[in-house]
C-alpha cells in the first residue's frame, strides 16, 4: 500500500515539472515574436532578412554625389556629376590614347599625358574631354611650349683672344683672367682674381684688343698702371718709376724764372743739377730726394751713386738715369725684378708685357 502511494506521488511530480517546462517554452516561443520599443509598448516583429534600407531612421536617402567646380576650367564649366544623375547627351566621348605610355592621353591644351579617366589635366588644369575652343589644339596634337627667353638658339660664347696671368712672388704662375675682343675692364670687384687687393681701384685700367694689337689704358686709378720696360725709355718731369719696393719720382730742375716786373728770384747758385729724384713714402707725403747731376745716375743696393741697401728686391745695380740729346732717359740694367715706370695714359703694348697693378704682377698673353 505504502509503495503505491509512493508511486502515484512520483507521476504527479513528473506531470507538475512537465506542465511547467512546457508552460516556460510557450512564453519564450511567444517572446521571440514581439520586440519593444523605448515606453516597453509591443510593436510587430520585423521581417528577416535585416532593416531595409528605406526604414532606418539614422540613414537619409541617397543622393547623386557631384564633383565641385573646377577654378582652373573657366567661368563656363559645370560641375560634373556622377552615379545617376548624368544624362547620356552631357556625357564626354571617352578618349582615345594618342601616344606614351599606354593608358594615357594627351592633354588638349598643354600636351601633357595624363591617364585615363582623370578629370583634369595635373599641368594645366584644363578639363579633360572637353571641346577644344579656337585654334588651340586637339587631341593626339598636343601643342608645343615655348620658354621664356628661349625664341631665338643662343650664340656660342667667342673664345678669349687672350689672357692676363698671375706671377707668384716666386716666379710661378698663379690664377688667369681671360681677355676678350673688345674693352675688358681690370678692377676690385671685376672677377675673383682682382677681389683680394685692395691697392687696385674699382675701375682700375681696361684693355682693348683691336688691330693694332692691345692698348692698355689707365682709368686715373689711385695707385696706377706699372708697365715693365724692356729697352730705353724717355722720362719727363713728374714721371714716377718703381725698383724693387721704392716708388720713386723724377722731376726736372729748371734754373729759376725772373717774375713779370723783371725782379730775379734769390737763391743758393745750382752747381748743376738737371734733376732730382724723390722717394714716395704716401699720397701727397715724400721722403728723401737726390740730385741729379752729370751724365748718368747709376741706382742699386750696393753699387751706385744712389743707393737703397735695406731693400732686398733691388739688386746690386739695378737702373740708370742718364741725360743726352737734351733728353731724360730711364734704363734697366738687368736686374732681377725689373724697373717699372707708370703708364701716362695709354699705350700699345706686346704680348709677353709685363705689368704692376695694385700689389700684383701680371703678364699678358694674346694672340
Amino acid at each position: 500500500m505504502r509503495f503505491k502511494e509512493t508511486l502515484l506521488f512520483l507521476d504527479a511530480e513528473r506531470r507538475t515539472i512537465t506542465k511547467t517546462a512546457n508552460q516556460r517554452a510557450h512564453r519564450l516561443k511567444e517572446s521571440r515574436k514581439m520586440i519593444f520599443d523605448e515606453d516597453g509598448a509591443g510593436v510587430a516583429a520585423k521581417p528577416k532578412g535585416g532593416i531595409p534600407w528605406n526604414d532606418s531612421p539614422k540613414m537619409p536617402a541617397p543622393v547623386p554625389f557631384q564633383l565641385p567646380p573646377n577654378p582652373l576650367a573657366g567661368p563656363g564649366a559645370a560641375p560634373r556629376s556622377t552615379g545617376a544623375g548624368i544624362h547620356p547627351s552631357t556625357t564626354p566621348a571617352p578618349l582615345r590614347p594618342t601616344g606614351g605610355p599606354a593608358g594615357e592621353i594627351a592633354c588638349p591644351n598643354c600636351g601633357r599625358s595624363v591617364q585615363v579617366g582623370f578629370a583634369f589635366c595635373g599641368a594645366c588644369g584644363t578639363r579633360m574631354g572637353a571641346a577644344a575652343s579656337g585654334p588651340q589644339a586637339t587631341v593626339g596634337q598636343p601643342r608645343t611650349m615655348f620658354m621664356a627667353g628661349a625664341s631665338a638658339a643662343a650664340a656660342p660664347a667667342a673664345a678669349p683672344r687672350g689672357r692676363l696671368i698671375l706671377i707668384r712672388p716666386d716666379g710661378s704662375e698663379g690664377g688667369s683672367h681671360p681677355i676678350h675682343d673688345g674693352d675688358n675692364l681690370i678692377g676690385r670687384g671685376q672677377a675673383p682674381l682682382f677681389d683680394a687687393d685692395a691697392y687696385l681701384s674699382p675701375r682700375h685700367a681696361e684693355l682693348s684688343i683691336g688691330p693694332n694689337g692691345v692698348t692698355i689704358r689707365d682709368l686715373q686709378s689711385l695707385n696706377g698702371v706699372f708697365l715693365k720696360i724692356a729697352a730705353e725709355e724717355p722720362l719727363e718731369s713728374g714721371d714716377i718709376f718703381r725698383i724693387g719696393q721704392e716708388l720713386l719720382r723724377f722731376e726736372v730742375i729748371s734754373p729759376p724764372q725772373a717774375l713779370e716786373d723783371g725782379t730775379e728770384v734769390m737763391g743758393t747758385p745750382n752747381p748743376g743739377f738737371w734733376g732730382r729724384l724723390s722717394v714716395i713714402v704716401g699720397r701727397d707725403v715724400d721722403g728723401s730726394a737726390f740730385p741729379l747731376f752729370g751724365e748718368a745716375i747709376v741706382l742699386g743696393r750696393e753699387r751706385g751713386d744712389i743707393l737703397f741697401p735695406e731693400d732686398g728686391y733691388v739688386s746690386g745695380t739695378h737702373a740708370r738715369i742718364s741725360l743726352h740729346d737734351e733728353r731724360v732717359f730711364l734704363t734697366d740694367l738687368g736686374s732681377s725684378n725689373g724697373t717699372f715706370l707708370r703708364l701716362r695714359g695709354e699705350r700699345v703694348i706686346p704680348t709677353g708685357s709685363y705689368m704692376l697693378m695694385g700689389q700684383q704682377l701680371f703678364r699678358l698673353e694674346f694672340r
